[in-house]
């Protein structure tokens, strides 16, 4: 499968009326399309299934990515 390039982000909680980190991960289009603030720093690079959830170009809840190579090798 492809390889695509997902982030965390920030966005409003209507429950607490602030900004908050989501719990998910997602890609520049779909954090966009919600009305997020992508958190540049914190993009990798994921299988394109990791996106495939209820919400088209995010990740579930709690996601957590697996290191890249060069992560690995750091």
């Amino acid at each position: 499968m492809s390889k695509i390039h997902i982030h965390r982000f920030t966005l409003y909680d209507i429950t607490t009326d602030g900004i908050r980190q989501s719990r998910r991960w997602g890609t520049r289009d779909a954090i966009e399309r919600i009305g997020g603030e992508v958190l540049v720093e914190s993009g990798t690079e994921v299988d394109a299934s990791a996106v495939i959830s209820d919400i088209p170009g995010l990740t579930v809840r709690d996601y957590t990515p697996a290191p890249t190579q060069r992560e690995m090798s750091v």
